[in-house]
């Protein structure tokens, strides 16, 4: 049990200096979230992915999803724009790392 433990602590300090390196760590447990909701959705879908789809993966509600991902969108991370499939709804695509 004890290398259970030492497995996650290890895998945990991974997560942070990744954090760290992409600097994120200032970003609150919901931004985090939806950040990595979006991260696991973009390895399927190159073309971005709807609010719908962040909503329904994240378990988050549309409101507190919405509101992050404007804040996301702030700061350059992602860019939002209208689907072309359907107008009501927005597509998220991961902004390129320099």
């Amino acid at each position: 049990m004890k290398e259970f433990y030492q497995n996650i602590s290890d895998a945990l300090n991974m997560l942070y200096g990744m954090e760290r390196d992409l600097n994120i760590r200032h970003f609150t447990p919901n931004e985090l979230k939806v950040f990595y909701t979006i991260i696991l959705r973009s390895a399927d879908k190159a073309e971005g992915s709807n609010i719908t789809e962040i909503v329904a993966n994240s378990g988050m509600s549309r409101s507190t999803v919405y509101k992050t991902l404007k804040k996301l969108s702030t700061e350059g991370i992602i860019h939002l724009h209208q689907s072309e499939d359907d107008g009501r709804e927005s597509l998220i695509v991961l902004n390129s790392v320099s």
